[in-house]
């Protein structure tokens, strides 16, 4: 795992591209990704089609890619008729296929840590407000973040993280892991706020108060409310900001979809945010390598 001081060397000299989705790349390469684990069963039955995703994403220049463990979890396997332990070599699993694909390069693996709302596939990770206690969600991420730390990652994606009290759970989980570091980026509404009512300002405070984490941001969100959330952010802490916004548009959990994206969004706002102090720019849902090269090429 990277330092946080290594890790900011790299920010500084930057600004860094991120990968894009991995499903829609997935999708781009003819995998039809269906059942409750979503890229998580490509993992299991074909690993060699998430390493080509990776591997997209490096040949279009991103200086990050996020592994495919966003929503792995050992009560999701559960749920799927698997086991704890294939969760757990699941996680070590998708470390390890992004490893392979970065081999040779200068890229770095993040690894995802996706919200408790991912597992439970109705789009929760847009609401927040799950009725789980804070202690629940602590040990739901702690014993997460004790396998992907195992298998060593250049650092943690904690990403599309709706709710406050989820954020305070993952810092204390973090506790455990003093030289951990760590991104923490929020999905946020509408009306600028994360989707369980609190505000930016609020998650942030609470997110950098963890050692661990070593920039901020906001992901899966439309690029139109990024310039306001940076600002944001920014009137808390001064760490790098972590921005991959997708193309816009609505998610609709029927249909597994985002309707009326126009990814073009992305890499025509990507100077502005720039400006504003961005050090990682990447794309979420409904964008792929293509769009990637892009923005790749724009920073």
């Amino acid at each position: 795992m990277l330092t946080r001081e290594e890790f900011g060397a790299r920010v500084s000299a930057g600004p860094l591209a991120i990968d894009g989705g991995m499903s829609t790349e997935l999708e781009q390469q003819g995998c039809r990704l269906e059942g409750s684990l979503w890229t998580a069963q490509a993992l299991l039955d074909t690993p060699e089609l998430i390493a080509s995703a990776h591997r997209a994403y490096v040949e279009a220049g991103a200086a990050v890619v996020i592994t495919a463990s966003y929503q792995i979890s050992r009560a999701g396997f559960i749920e799927a008729g698997l086991t704890a332990s294939d969760a757990d070599r699941a996680l070590r699993a998708s470390i390890d296929v992004a490893r392979t694909a970065v081999a040779g390069t200068t890229t770095l693996v993040a690894a995802s840590v996706g919200p408790y709302g991912a597992i439970l596939h109705d789009g929760s990770e847009y609401r927040g407000n799950y009725g789980k206690t804070q202690e629940e969600l602590h040990a739901f991420h702690a014993e997460r973040l004790e396998v992907l730390l195992s298998a060593n990652p250049d650092l943690l994606a904690i990403e599309t993280i709706p709710d406050a009290l989820e954020a305070q759970a993952l810092v204390d989980a973090l506790a455990d892991y003093p030289d951990a570091v760590a991104w923490m980026s929020f999905s946020i509404g509408p009306d600028g706020r994360l989707w369980a009512g609190q505000t930016l300002g609020e998650a942030t405070q609470i997110a950098v108060s963890s050692p661990a984490i070593a920039a901020i941001g906001v992901n899966c969100v439309d690029p139109v409310l990024v310039s306001a959330a940076i600002a944001e952010m920014r009137t808390v802490t001064d760490l790098p900001i972590v921005i991959y916004a997708n193309g816009g548009g609505t998610w609709n959990p029927e249909t597994g979809i985002w309707e009326n994206a126009a990814v073009d969004a992305l890499v025509a706002s990507s100077a502005q945010w720039v400006k504003q102090g961005a050090g990682l720019i990447g794309g979420c849902c409904g964008t792929h390598a293509g769009d990637i090269r892009q923005l790749a090429a724009a920073l």
